[in-house]
């Protein structure tokens, strides 16, 4: 699941990269301005509890994201070779 491609980064890394930033945007704009950026793309209410099934799966992987990134990037020492 370690495949590299030609940057250097797993594909796996640059999804979970992806999740995570979708994350935090989120997160900025829920306090910023009220306003729910996963709702939006994915339909159901701006209150995340209200949200549709597919707001709730997005919520639970960029969640999951989130704790594999941490365990994963940027922390991650690199081997030579």
């Amino acid at each position: 699941m370690d495949e590299r491609t030609q940057s250097g980064v797993s594909t796996f890394n640059k999804v979970l990269a992806v999740l995570v930033i979708l994350g935090a945007i989120t997160w900025g704009l829920i306090g910023l301005f009220k306003w729910n950026l996963v709702a939006a793309m994915f339909g159901g209410d701006a209150q995340p509890a209200e949200g549709s099934h597919l707001c709730q799966l997005v919520y639970i992987l960029v969640g999951l994201a989130g704790v594999a990134f941490a365990f994963t990037f940027p922390w991650r020492k690199r081997t030579a070779g």
